[in-house]
């Protein structure tokens, strides 16, 4: 089912080892849920020690 729900198909399957699934089913919903929730962008005035370390 959860091969399914990340878009493998048996086709797709029958080249992978059940870890390599397994991998990519953890992948694709880390992935998933970090566009799910937004994030707010840290924005700060760079100085001059940015400027020296760049």
């Amino acid at each position: 089912m959860t091969c399914k729900l990340v878009g493998l198909t048996l086709q797709d399957m029958e080249y992978m080892t059940i870890g390599a699934c397994l991998d990519y089913a953890t992948d694709y919903l880390e992935l998933k849920n970090q566009k799910d929730t937004p994030k707010k962008a840290v924005v700060r005035k760079a100085t001059q020690n940015d400027f020296d370390n760049f």
